[in-house]
């Protein structure tokens, strides 16, 4: 490949990675616009019991806090758990009964099935009280179930009604705040602390330093990549004179 072929993909491959990362920049900076979250956790997971130690349902603690730039209003959600343990356990038991009855079609339904007794997913519902902007209530519920265990995990969230200020009673009772909610899991810093700490101005404020900082190292690379290729423009007549 000659000097100039080598200059010319040089050249394209800075191009595309400044084009990248204004493109993440923009991504970064667009996220100043957007109204925030509704942050929530799960705690205080305490299962009662019977007289005889058997866990009858576990007794859940939620906290929610409002960091966005309007009041919430009306929310319902369904929080889901699924269990992949039961779930695998399920489905072998589906798997071994469909190959038994594929060798002998009148052969007897298993008398033991897990998906008799429980199910693959453990379900709740919670409806919250009207949220103003940077208010955080706590709620208490229960979870009819003994694998308390699951609720720590990672969830699926429904919203099945939400509102706020900016948005029309239809789209409210739709898929209005779909993406308005973000659990805060054990393994985030941030569980262990008050969301209060947090308000949404500074959540804008640490993206702007970030946007900052990216914006930055794009000025750095752009300025090294085009001393070096003035260094090897200067280099190449004498290349050309030597040929």
């Amino acid at each position: 490949m000659s000097r100039k072929a080598k200059l010319l993909m040089q050249v394209i491959g800075l191009s595309t990675a400044l084009i990248s990362g204004v493109s993440m920049a923009a991504d970064s900076k667009n996220a100043e616009t957007d109204k925030g979250f509704v942050l929530f956790k799960i705690h205080d997971i305490v299962p009662e019991k019977n007289a005889n130690g058997k866990v009858l349902y576990c007794n859940v603690g939620a906290t929610f806090f409002n960091r966005t730039k309007e009041d919430v209003s009306n929310a319902a959600l369904t929080l889901s758990w699924n269990d992949d343990v039961i779930s695998d356990a399920i489905d072998q038991e589906e798997r071994a009964d469909k190959e038994k009855r594929r060798v002998d079609p009148k052969a007897p339904r298993s008398r033991y099935s897990t998906a008799g007794f429980t199910g693959k997913v453990v379900n709740t519902s919670l409806k919250l009280p009207p949220l103003k902007v940077g208010q955080q209530v706590s709620l208490k519920t229960k979870v009819d179930t003994d694998r308390c265990f699951l609720l720590l995990n990672d969830m699926d969230v429904t919203v099945n009604n939400c509102g706020t200020a900016g948005m029309s009673e239809r789209r409210s009772r739709s898929s209005g705040c779909d993406n308005l909610f973000s659990y805060v899991s054990p393994k985030m810093p941030e569980y262990y602390t008050e969301f209060k700490e947090t308000s949404y101005d500074d959540q804008i404020r640490m993206e702007n330093d970030e946007v900052d900082s990216l914006y930055s190292s794009i000025n750095t690379t752009f300025d090294e990549a085009i001393k070096a290729i003035r260094d090897i423009t200067v280099e190449m007549p004498k290349e050309e004179e030597k040929e």
